[in-house]
């Protein structure tokens, strides 16, 4: 497990990502800009927005994103990669550039939410990570704001009350029950 990024590994990708990048890295296209936007096509629960979050972490999960020599000794097992592409790896960063909305801000379909410009074999590996992060911030955001705003709505209180921390999975900074 790599312990600069939250995600832990370069690996936390599709298949598919590896895969174009052997073929971008061979055919001399990996260094080549490349932008990608990332947006959402339907918003959440049936409403008509969605609250954006989830850019801290996903930009610390970039900073730190790296293969390890374990990483590259399990891709090497796979037999599905070639010697001087994992050795290309070895030294993988995203050097790129992230331009976004801020955080908090109400978002609707099909609008860019974040741009990534960077060399293509960064921007594309990055995309799994950075869909899983965002997507599930997006999504928690978008549910608080909702369950706030139908809080306010009802005619007996106004108050939301939140103990999820007590069930939720993953979190290395909440202790045990």
């Amino acid at each position: 497990m790599n312990d600069t990024s939250p995600l832990g590994s370069a690996l936390f990708t599709d298949l598919y990502q590896l895969t174009m990048l052997q073929g971008y890295y061979e055919a001399g296209l990996h260094t080549q800009t490349a932008t990608f936007d990332l947006y959402f096509r339907r918003s959440p629960f049936q409403g008509g927005y969605a609250v954006w979050a989830g850019l801290d972490p996903a930009l610390s999960a970039l900073e730190g994103l790296r293969f390890t020599d374990r990483d590259l000794a399990y891709l090497a097992g796979t037999g599905l990669f070639r010697p001087a592409f994992l050795s290309a790896l070895r030294g993988w960063r995203f050097t790129g550039q992230v331009m976004a909305f801020p955080e908090g801000r109400v978002v609707f379909p099909h609008e860019p939410l974040l741009t990534v410009r960077g060399p293509l074999w960064e921007a594309q590996l990055i995309e799994t990570a950075l869909l899983n992060v965002l997507n599930f911030q997006t999504l928690i955001a978008t549910k608080a704001a909702r369950l706030v705003s139908a809080a306010q709505a009802s005619p007996h209180g106004g108050e939301v009350v939140e103990f999820g921390a007590r069930r939720a999975p993953g979190s290395r900074r909440s202790p045990p029950n």
